[in-house]
């Protein structure tokens, strides 16, 4: 039996970075600065690395080019940040083969944030990009030439909207736990589902799959 790819889907903030002062990130002048990788991220990918017909992406949801308050997020900035997030993990030995980023607001995050901040009515709908829906796995799916069919899929994230992308997108989601936000841990546990995994660190998700796939 031919083996199949295997795509893994990895999210941004949070999970390959830190998330925190760099909330939105982009939205400052001195971004760059403030970019921060969490620990076992270089070695995590090294970990993937070595699984036979392996893509790996970063997907990352961004609303800030929504927000009006964050003028100088723009989707052009959006996806410079991104950009320069690839060259730096290439400058640590560590090459991603792509990424895709959803520059727009769900209604849903809205619906939470709208006592925060004012929207730009054009980003903001019910967007197939936008986690949980797996548009963004999709994407990077069709950008390798491989359909579903052939290819096992992983998702792995900090938020529950990672772990559901990945189950929506009929594959694997991964849960990978940052700083304390214990209120997503306790949805991701309570989803009723055997396409989840919840590790105790970014290291051990990556090292979950290497291990699954290495048993096939």
């Amino acid at each position: 039996m031919t083996k199949k790819n295997i795509l893994i889907c990895i999210d941004r903030d949070g999970t390959m970075i830190y998330d925190g002062g760099s909330y939105h990130l982009g939205k400052q002048r001195n971004w760059k600065k403030l970019i921060k990788f969490l620990r076992g991220v270089n070695q995590g990918i090294k970990e993937l690395r070595k699984i036979n017909k392996v893509k790996i992406y970063m997907i990352t949801n961004q609303p800030g080019p929504a927000i009006k308050e964050f003028p100088l997020l723009n989707e052009k900035r959006a996806i410079e940040v991104c950009e320069y997030l690839m060259r730096l993990l290439k400058e640590k030995g560590t090459e991603l083969d792509g990424y895709e980023l959803c520059g727009k607001a769900s209604l849903d995050y809205v619906k939470r944030r709208k006592d925060r901040y004012t929207f730009d009515k054009k980003l903001v709908g019910n967007f197939s990009c936008a986690k949980p829906k797996p548009g963004m796995v999709y994407n990077a799916l069709k950008k390798e030439g491989w359909n579903k069919k052939n290819t096992k899929i992983y998702v792995i994230g900090d938020r529950l909207s990672d772990v559901q992308c990945g189950i929506n997108a009929g594959g694997l989601g991964i849960f990978v736990p940052f700083g304390n936000r214990s209120e997503e841990f306790e949805k991701v546990k309570k989803i009723k589902s055997k396409k989840k995994y919840i590790s105790k660190t970014f290291l051990d998700a990556c090292k979950f799959i290497k291990e699954k796939e290495s048993q096939i």
